[in-house]
């Protein structure tokens, strides 16, 4: 293997936390927000109280499964009495089929993992039950023809058939929920005498569409957990924030927090945090002075957006046989996720779009308005001041669907 490719594999390898934050944290990559994070405010509210609900909403790609894995680490490492386990509802039941007294189930599971080694018989009697409530069991059943006929003659042997009972996370959930709920109960009370306060941050419901059923799933799950006494933060949607189950949410959840794109065109600070996340992961001069700015600028303050952008760039100089990161890698690169954000959308969305170019006011209200939001299309600051703006990376892309509007951009748009 020449020195060449292992260099830009190293390369490449450094900025692949967009796809598992969990390795950018043990590698070492993670750099701490310029201010107060969500990560630290949601865990100084669980140590003041522990069995509080936090739901947890922001853009796609904003970095809202980082803050959560923070916030683990910061609630273990400084909260003595209190223990904060991170889960992928994804790893355990198909979001898009999700239910009220799934996340229950899976709170469940999670704790009976914890306890899995406990010689208690309480314990391992409430372990067994929760696993067959969850996943379903089967059980032998005798069937008799003739039973219940004292006279008839026996024409028919009994037969052996196996009946499924399907669990909480294959099925519905039936008549089984309560049982399931009194053995989390008390699984937890062993569970906090050992371990202090539970904790669940639950993370992958912000790929939920249907707002009717994650309003259902958090005010009866959330609900159910919380007289428990587990505490849980919840990833979700940014739909929710506009939807009209929002009422009902405010009424299930204690704690509202938001993770919002970082305004690194206003902001020095955020700037600042962008660039050191560049070079906390590149090789030092690999990439140029100029090039690192335009991947600030273009990705819009999207974390997820400048991960992928410096990767994307870090092929493109490979493939081009270049040793360092240059301004025309950054511009195909920036050309790609241009295309990419505007492909699919309805003339209606572009002229959202446009109009937001030329009147700079946006209020999300139509369905239309908040896709685009909640896709990315457009982002929303919240510091130095709140606002919203079209994603930079779609700037050039938009002159190319609108040739008579007076879009500004300052990079080549020949794709």
């Amino acid at each position: 293997m020449s020195n060449r490719l292992k260099f830009f594999r190293e390369q490449m390898a450094a900025f692949e936390g967009a796809v598992d934050p969990q390795r950018a944290l043990e590698s070492g990559y993670y750099v701490p927000e310029p201010r107060k994070s969500v990560s630290e405010l949601i865990s100084r509210r669980v140590g003041l109280r522990p069995s509080s609900t936090h739901l947890l909403l922001g853009g796609i790609g904003s970095g809202k499964t980082t803050q959560l894995l923070v916030t683990r680490d910061l609630i273990n490492k400084e909260i003595e009495d209190v223990h904060a386990y991170y889960i992928d509802v994804s790893l355990y039941t198909d979001i898009s089929e999700i239910s009220a007294g799934v996340l229950t189930a899976i709170a469940g599971i999670v704790i009976s993992d914890l306890m899995k080694d406990s010689e208690k018989e309480l314990v391992k009697k409430n372990i067994a039950l929760i696993q067959k409530l969850a996943y379903g069991y089967s059980e032998r059943k005798v069937i008799d023809p003739l039973a219940g006929l004292t006279s008839s003659p026996k024409l028919f042997e009994p037969r052996v058939v196996l009946e499924r009972h399907e669990g909480i996370l294959t099925s519905k959930p039936g008549n089984e929920q309560r049982k399931l709920i009194e053995a989390i109960n008390q699984l937890d009370k062993v569970a906090t005498s050992e371990y202090g306060e539970i904790v669940l941050l639950l993370d992958g419901l912000d790929r939920l569409d249907d707002m009717q059923m994650f309003s259902q799933v958090v005010t009866t799950d959330l609900r159910d957990l919380s007289s428990i006494g587990i505490g849980i933060v919840l990833v979700g949607p940014l739909r929710a924030l506009y939807s009209e189950c929002r009422d009902t949410l405010e009424q299930a959840v204690n704690y509202f927090d938001y993770q919002s794109c970082f305004d690194v065109e206003n902001d020095i600070d955020s700037q600042k945090f962008f660039e050191s996340i560049i070079r906390t992961r590149a090789s030092e001069g690999f990439i140029e002075e100029a090039a690192i700015q335009n991947l600030i600028r273009c990705s819009g303050g999207v974390l997820r957006d400048l991960i992928n952008l410096t990767q994307t760039s870090i092929e493109e100089a490979y493939l081009a046989d270049d040793d360092t990161l240059q301004q025309k890698h950054i511009e195909t690169s920036i050309a790609s996720l241009g295309k990419a954000k505007i492909l699919g959308l309805l003339d209606l969305e572009v002229e959202i779009l446009v109009n937001i170019l030329e009147e700079d006011i946006f209020l999300p209200r139509t369905d239309e308005e908040v896709k685009l939001l909640a896709t990315g299309r457009i982002l929303e600051y919240r510091y130095p001041e709140k606002r919203y703006a079209v994603h930079p990376a779609i700037l050039p892309v938009l002159k190319l669907v609108q040739p008579n509007q007076d879009v500004q951009y300052d990079f080549n748009d020949e794709f």
